[in-house]
């Protein structure tokens, strides 16, 4: 990887864009010693901003078949209710009340 300071970079932009097309390889931008950015080649950060969106959707995947384990489990873990349905009854007609 070839690195080049910002005072190189203002005296030779075409000459390092060149370089970079040419070997294909990215480009450090310094400055004061300590890298900045980089120049790629446009293809090449096509193909990493693909990658990166392949990995963001398999993320989400992921996180959600976790969820859904997830969700799975507590429904195992959950006892089962009575049915309401005579107790409503049964208070609705009037039965259980004190009278």
């Amino acid at each position: 990887m070839v690195m080049f300071n910002i005072t190189e970079v203002r005296q030779n932009a075409s000459k390092i864009i060149s370089h970079a097309l040419e070997t294909k390889e990215p480009i450090v931008l310094l400055q004061r010693s300590k890298p900045v950015a980089y120049i790629i080649e446009a293809k090449a950060f096509e193909e990493i901003q693909k990658k990166a969106k392949k990995v963001e959707q398999y993320e989400k995947i992921e996180m959600a078949k976790d969820t859904l384990k997830r969700l799975a489990k507590l429904r195992g873990e959950m006892k089962p209710q009575p049915d309401s349905t005579p107790l409503i009854r049964q208070l609705r007609e009037g039965e259980g009340r004190n009278e």
